[in-house]
């Protein structure tokens, strides 16, 4: 607690807690790197099919190299999502039909690594604006079923 007040400082613990677990991701991230790519950037507005096409091809490249790159599949999913969710805002005419290859490979990435919460959170945003909500509904709780640990006796 600080001196006067009655709250626990909760910003030292969730410091102690990053500084912890920073070793643990480092060697998550070492251990990744011959499959690494890098993050699709979504702060760009892809004006052209063409722009958009030669930024995805990193991840298609990788995926070609190792259709087993859950990573590779995220961004591309990441990367249509994206792009769809553009193409709805008037941004990217050539965007409309992205959004079912933006659910198939988020749905490959949840496959190939089917503890990765981001997967399943872009995913499950995915099928919502799909408009597929009690699908969206069963991706959280696959996730919640995979990850959650055994009941104890």
């Amino acid at each position: 607690m600080l001196p006067g007040t009655r709250r626990p400082v909760r910003s030292a613990h969730a410091a102690l807690l990053v500084l912890l677990l920073l070793p643990l991701a480092a060697g998550r991230v070492a251990a990744q790197a011959p499959s690494a790519v890098p993050p699709f950037d979504t702060s760009r507005v892809y004006a052209s099919e063409a722009a958009f096409q030669q930024a995805i091809q990193p991840y298609q490249a990788a995926i070609t190299a190792n259709p087993a790159n859950a990573r590779a599949h995220y961004w591309l999913g990441v990367a249509y999502f994206h792009a769809y969710r553009l193409w709805r805002a008037g941004l990217a005419p050539y965007a409309a039909g992205y959004l079912p290859r933006a659910i198939a490979s988020l749905r490959e990435a949840v496959q190939r690594d089917p503890a990765w919460l981001s997967a399943y959170l872009v995913l499950h945003d995915a099928l919502f604006m799909a408009e597929r909500h009690d699908e969206a509904a069963r991706v959280l709780q696959t996730y919640l079923d995979r990850t959650r640990p055994a009941a104890r006796p």
